[in-house]
């Protein structure tokens, strides 16, 4: 007979000890560098609106017969807060609003090898997004358009993020995030939140494009630097398997128990640590899909994105 009865916990791994030798104030400031057309001032001065993008495909039939809607969707999901870029988020009388997308990327790895392959790794990023939007040739306008707004921010400081744990990348992340003032500091939210969790963990409030970042490690950065592109867009399905990106969920708090996601024995348990793997393949679907879910974890495990094509 087997015997029956509640599952066994399933205990997490302590935060990063180092977190409270070597706390990470409230507020850091960053020197940001960005990449991608959309970090672009003249680029940024032709930006297009919505009504003028429905004005160039309106004669796009042919489009819509062999994607459907799918350019035109991705792009109002990644758009979702950037076509509010007018707006004054602090409530001060000043715009605060962003008109671009794209997720931040925090650097961890400062060996010379990966120092010399950084900026080709985040090139490369940048050009397989690009390509991923190069896909649908005959919805021009919306693809095009996603791709011209497309800012990857990354924070980079040898002394501060050199082998940083993923608990220290979030607490970072969460210092750069509240330097921002994207939104007015005394939001009710965020004080009942302190009350739940009793914490006190730095969470401050922002728009979603803000709620997760993109970790480059030392084999990360090699992996994308390393990449030759085919002529072949097809080829890139192949040419990418196995290169994912490491995923840190702003938002996460530890739990006092691990959530199993599949409700597995904890010997083959799949759990959710504040942590995903972004298939690279997949990052502007994903990054787009986002908006539609209230965190990562409702997301989680985003490998199965890639087990979809």
């Amino acid at each position: 007979m087997t015997s029956r009865g509640p599952k066994p916990p399933i205990f997490l791994p302590p935060p990063d000890p180092t977190l409270q030798t070597r706390p990470v104030p409230r507020e850091r400031h960053f020197a940001v560098r960005s990449f991608g057309p959309g970090s672009l001032p003249v680029t940024q001065q032709n930006f297009l609106s919505i009504d003028e993008l429905k004005k160039l495909s309106v004669d796009a039939s042919a489009s819509r017969k062999k994607w459907g809607n799918v350019p035109e969707d991705l792009y109002k999901l990644l758009m979702s807060e950037s076509n509010m870029s007018r707006m004054d988020w602090r409530e001060d009388g000043l715009v605060t609003g962003e008109p671009t997308w794209g997720p931040v990327i925090v650097v961890t790895a400062y060996s010379e090898k990966a120092s010399e392959n950084l900026d080709q790794a985040i090139t490369n990023l940048v050009e397989t997004i690009h390509r991923y939007f190069l896909r649908y040739p005959d919805a021009t306008s919306y693809a095009s358009e996603a791709f011209k707004r497309l800012e990857l921010k990354v924070l980079a400081d040898k002394d501060l993020l050199e082998y940083a744990s993923d608990d220290r990348v979030r607490e970072e992340f969460n210092a750069y995030v509240r330097t921002l003032g994207l939104f007015p500091a005394d939001l009710r939210w965020e004080k009942q939140a302190q009350k739940w969790f009793k914490d006190n963990l730095n969470r401050p409030s922002g728009p979603q494009r803000y709620g997760f970042c993109i970790v480059l490690d030392e084999e990360t950065i090699g992996s994308l630097a390393g990449i030759t592109f085919s002529d072949d867009l097809d080829r890139d399905k192949k040419l990418f398997k196995g290169i994912f990106l490491k995923f840190v969920d702003r938002d996460w708090r530890y739990p006092k128990e691990g959530d199993n996601k599949y409700g597995l024995d904890p010997t083959v348990a799949e759990v959710y640590k504040g942590i995903d793997m972004c298939p690279l393949f997949d990052l502007p679907l994903i990054c787009a899909e986002y908006y539609s879910f209230a965190g990562l974890d409702e997301m989680f495990p985003l490998r199965d994105y890639w087990n979809f094509h």
